[in-house]
């Protein structure tokens, strides 16, 4: 056999086994991204690993767009593959980014600006110095004044009724949303989840409208995330509101600092494995903490006989079982009228992803789907949108 064909015979081995690895990466990635797909009719409880890969979807599906792209140059059959996987994902992929928001028309009919935010307490234990407590508090009020809200839904809510932290948030809200009824004061414009005799800690639903029916909902947890539903009189048809806080990742200081180093550091921190089971464990707990949340939301939703709008802070990715089961038979406003990627979680120790979410009744339109992101008192960006209630 002479050199030349020999070296032949070699390079033709080589490339096989390159080929066949690359086929073996691949196929973990399409599998991946299968998974991605399925976690959001999986329960977390049933596989785990769906719901990871639900999370992580965005970066799957490059992985994934990046073997199309590769196979097309060396063996165009293999990019079948990914595409394939990919298309079945293609009802996905609006959920994490518009081309072109839906402008507000100059004429409305029946419009309703509805704002969702997780105020985080208005950055109350941010600072201990007073001034930048205000300051922080004011300009979350300033953008409340400028968007006059007709319904607010607020997570991480704190109002202060004793006076003696100057925290009364609920008056300064009611003043801001020009609610003048004389009975103002009443629950009849606002229902706030009491935590407390004079500190008052959770979710909160102000309203233009006179509030005729309110409740909390049971989620079947005892933390402090929750939910509660209002029921609004608009013209001749009775609304009911929804402000959902599903459960967090409960991460504590060492947590945060431990997901900033794993960003920093990647691959070359030396703890990375400790510190990646660590925050895995917390992250599955609330996955399946979230499971039984949206299952119990849904039920709730369902012996509704009223129009529905959903707000809130999920905790969660647009691919995930919670987002599909309560969203399911309703419009996501930002699906609707949004544009780009519609980011609402602007932590920095984790990536950020879009948890935040406003829900409505099918058979409504929604335009003009806002993220207010140069707000940065709160981890959270606040969003709003006007829904037009015509059936």
């Amino acid at each position: 056999m002479s050199r030349r064909h020999k070296n032949k015979n070699q390079k033709s081995i080589i490339g096989t086994i390159l080929k066949l690895i690359l086929l073996g990466l691949n196929g973990v990635a399409a599998f991946a991204l299968l998974l991605a797909f399925l976690s959001a009719i999986i329960p977390p409880s049933w596989i785990m690993l769906a719901s990871y890969c639900g999370l992580a979807f965005p970066y799957i599906l490059f992985i994934n767009l990046g073997f199309v792209i590769l196979w097309l140059c060396i063996d165009y059959k293999f990019a079948l593959i990914s595409t394939v996987l990919v298309l079945i994902n293609i009802n996905n992929i609006d959920k994490y980014f518009q081309l072109r928001a839906t402008e507000k028309p100059e004429v409305c009919a029946n419009c309703l600006k509805v704002m969702s935010y997780n105020a985080k307490l208005f950055g109350l234990y941010e600072t201990d110095d007073k001034v930048q407590r205000r300051q922080g508090r004011d300009e979350i009020f300033k953008l409340f004044r400028k968007e006059q809200p007709d319904i607010l839904c607020i997570q991480e809510y704190f109002w202060d009724s004793s006076g003696k932290l100057n925290f009364n948030t609920r008056d300064s809200i009611l003043d801001i949303m020009r609610i003048s009824d004389p009975k103002r004061n009443s629950f009849e414009y606002f229902h706030i989840q009491n935590k407390a005799k004079n500190y008052h800690y959770g979710i909160a639903i102000f309203c233009k409208y006179k509030i005729i029916n309110a409740d909390y909902v049971d989620l079947g947890d005892s933390s402090s995330n929750t939910a509660v539903y209002a029921d609004i009189k608009y013209k001749n048809d009775t609304l009911r509101i929804y402000n959902v806080h599903l459960a967090s990742l409960h991460m504590d200081y060492e947590d945060y600092t431990m997901g900033r180093e794993i960003v920093q550091n990647g691959i070359d921190d030396p703890e990375l494995d400790m510190k990646a089971k660590l925050l895995s464990k917390k992250v599955g707990k609330a996955f399946i903490t979230r499971q039984y949340q949206a299952k119990a939301l849904r039920a709730h939703i369902d012996s509704c006989r009223h129009s529905i709008i959903i707000c809130g802070d999920f905790n969660d990715s647009p691919t995930s079982y919670a987002y599909h089961k309560v969203g399911h038979g309703l419009k996501d406003a930002f699906r609707e009228s949004g544009g780009g990627k519609g980011v609402t979680y602007a932590g920095n120790a984790f990536p950020a992803f879009r948890i935040d979410y406003i829900f409505h009744d099918k058979h409504y339109n929604s335009f003009g789907y806002t993220t207010c992101d140069s707000l940065k008192v709160s981890d959270h960006y606040p969003i709003f949108t006007n829904i037009s209630i015509l059936k």
